[in-house]
């Protein structure tokens, strides 16, 4: 249904979008409604008293939001800052907010999650009650922000800081909202945040960019790392279960790396046996499906180093950010 859904809306216009127009035009009037009534304060929204600085997008599926949340985590860390992290906890088995740590189980807690936690190490709590999930990092650390991943679209919770990524190479595919095309709200949405960052563009000092550098793997057992181009002119298994896989392939075309994808749906549960083949080639995963096959032991499995480098114009409009309200 996944890939069914994502070739309807990420490509020319097609008449099933059209069909499913009716059934947009309801949800975009219920989404309205309820903007409406928290923008007018019908509906209470909670006020944290520590900054909340939302990440987010508009579309369904992967846009890069959460390895900017661990940039921007990191970032302030560099700056001896003490983060908080929300993430959904979307399809882990949770139904309270829970404090993630390096026992986390990946299917209870999500996989983005226990992902943010172990590249960062911050105050990380997965839940898909925002606002409870907020108040818990409020009450028991002394947080200098809280950081959500997602949650542009969770109007409960008042924010002071909106950032809208959207990547590059997909746009806003065919600019309908849900059901009809990828939109979880109107694009008139990139003209109410206060940053709107496109990822994966080509460098532009006059846009704030995002460029995710994929470059290299790690091996599970020997730790060793190379670089892609040292596979070049070789062949290896892609396992991945992720929103998109285009970064990486591009990654791997330029590198001249043959590859036999195998791909799942986003946060697929592994039973294990989907990274073992009957050959010797590599077996390359990425870090956030790593989080749920960390039991695996292989020399020939390799999870690729995934990150991001933001331009200078990014850096400079989150710090004025920072600097008013006196977290720099």
């Amino acid at each position: 249904m996944e890939k069914f859904l994502n070739k309807i809306w990420y490509s020319k216009l097609s008449y099933l979008s059209y069909i499913l127009l009716p059934v947009t035009f309801l949800y975009y009037i219920i989404i309205s409604i309820r903007k409406f009534l928290y923008h007018f304060q019908l509906f209470s929204a909670y006020k944290c008293q520590i900054p909340i600085f939302v990440i987010g997008n508009i579309t369904v599926g992967g846009s890069g939001k959460t390895p900017l949340c661990i940039w921007v985590c990191k970032y302030l860390q560099g700056l001896n800052k003490i983060v908080g992290i929300v993430s959904s906890g979307y399809k882990g088995t949770s139904t309270s907010p829970v404090l993630v740590d390096q026992y986390s189980d990946p299917y209870v807690c999500g996989d983005e999650a226990l992902l943010i936690f172990q590249q960062t190490h911050a105050h990380v709590v997965s839940g898909a009650d925002r606002v409870e999930a907020t108040k818990l990092l409020e009450n028991k650390f002394n947080c200098d922000l809280i950081i959500h991943d997602d949650g542009l679209q969770h109007y409960q919770l008042l924010r002071d800081y909106e950032v809208l990524v959207i990547d590059h190479n997909r746009g806003l595919g065919n600019e309908f909202i849900l059901p009809a095309g990828p939109l979880r709200e109107s694009k008139s949405k990139l003209n109410d945040v206060d940053l709107v960052v496109y990822n994966n563009y080509k460098s532009n000092d006059n846009v704030a960019s995002i460029n995710t550098i994929t470059q290299s793997v790690t091996n599970i057992t020997t730790r060793e790392s190379r670089l892609f181009s040292t596979f070049k002119g070789t062949t290896i298994h892609l396992v991945t279960a992720i929103a998109s896989t285009d970064t990486i392939i591009k990654a791997l075309e330029m590198n001249n790396i043959s590859h036999n994808n195998h791909a799942y749906p986003d946060h697929y549960s592994y039973t294990g046996n989907e990274i073992f083949f009957d050959d010797s080639d590599p077996v390359f995963i990425t870090s956030k499906d790593y989080v749920k096959l960390k039991d695996a032991t292989s020399d020939n499995i390799w999870v690729i180093d995934h990150k991001i480098e933001p331009n200078s114009l990014f850096i400079n409009e989150i710090n004025k950010f920072f600097q008013k309200k006196n977290i720099i």
